[in-house]
């Protein structure tokens, strides 16, 4: 499989968690259950730990440096 860079992964990431703010707003003005709004907060919160805020390299410091 071919590796991306980090540039292209951010820009991915960053277009799934706008897609993602948008389906949240569409749910939250249809007034649908609470649950489906946790449930994509909890995604992009996952999202942005794994991939902005290196939550990996706090759990394993052993990995450290740059991709």
């Amino acid at each position: 499989m071919m590796k991306l860079s980090a540039l292209k992964k951010g820009v991915i990431v960053f277009l799934i968690l706008a897609v993602l703010t948008a389906i949240e707003y569409y749910l939250g003005i249809n007034e649908v259950p609470s649950i489906l709004l946790w449930a994509v907060a909890l995604i992009k919160m996952l999202l942005v730990l794994q991939f902005f805020m290196h939550i990996n390299r706090v759990i394993n410091p052993d990995k450290g440096g740059h991709e």
